[in-house]
């Protein structure tokens, strides 16, 4: 039984044999919800998979009730667990998250702490004149590679999602303002993103989908790429942060 009180500040434990997440009493959170693989199809390399039924789970809006943020706050506090396995050749992965970053004043997308486990960040922006429209052109993208302990800002404009190329689960937090799922109609006639993380002769490797064009090569990088330039506190947990962010905007709305 893992205890991940010290690394997110809330009675949280993750149950090793069951890879089950275990909440303490005052733990409250919006909704928890299973994400079926028939959400995720547009998106998959495999479009006919129907196997297994249920991809991964994750609690949203989670929060601890003696604090004063509730589910009524600002900024989201998520918990997912990303199992390890395959869907076909292609590791088990999130859905695809997108934030425009057209006249939008905040830089930040979403921010990701890796609880346990190892995690896999897609990443990939494309070239666009308009920022309403949808583009086969990548511009540039990323394969971020984030340990246990550590943190990565994900900036607006990027098309993202989560894989665990493992072979144990992960479980990671996620903090950001909009939940931002990618508009699935577009990808669909894309078949998804540029990328696809699969597996083969039992390595990691990275296909490419043919309907995009003169696409770039996919960079490796660390949680110390600042694609973005936001600077990340690594001092407070992620959830005291978020708390502390809502608590500002309590009081800035109170005067």
């Amino acid at each position: 039984m893992l205890n991940f009180l010290d690394l997110c500040s809330l009675d949280i434990h993750y149950d090793l044999e069951s890879n089950s997440i275990l909440v303490g009493e005052h733990i409250k959170y919006n909704q928890f919800q299973k994400i079926r693989l028939r959400n995720l199809a547009p998106v998959l390399l495999n479009k006919s998979l129907t196997y297994p039924e249920d991809v991964y789970e994750e609690y949203n809006g989670i929060f601890d009730d003696k604090d004063i943020m509730t589910s009524q706050g600002m900024m989201s506090y998520d918990i997912i667990n990303l199992p390890s396995g395959l869907l076909g050749i292609e590791y088990i992965k999130t859905h695809v998250y997108f934030d425009s970053d057209f006249g939008l004043e905040k830089k930040i997308s979403s921010i990701v702490e890796v609880l346990y486990g190892n995690l896999t960040v897609l990443l990939q922006k494309n070239k666009t004149q308009d920022p309403f429209e949808f583009s086969n052109r990548v511009d540039e993208a990323y394969l971020a590679h984030i340990n246990q302990g550590e943190r990565f800002v994900i900036p607006n404009g990027y098309f993202y999602t989560f894989i665990n190329a493992s072979e144990n689960p992960v479980v990671f937090s996620r903090a950001y303002s909009n939940y931002a799922v990618a508009d699935y109609q577009v990808l669909k006639r894309e078949r998804g993103l540029a990328y696809y993380c699969i597996r083969k002769n039992g390595r990691q490797e990275i296909v490419l989908n043919p309907l995009y064009r003169n696409t770039p090569p996919i960079k490796d990088v660390t949680c110390e790429c600042n694609l973005g330039g936001c600077v990340v506190d690594v001092k407070r947990s992620l959830y005291q942060q978020v708390k502390n962010q809502f608590q500002l905007l309590v009081s800035e709305i109170s005067i």
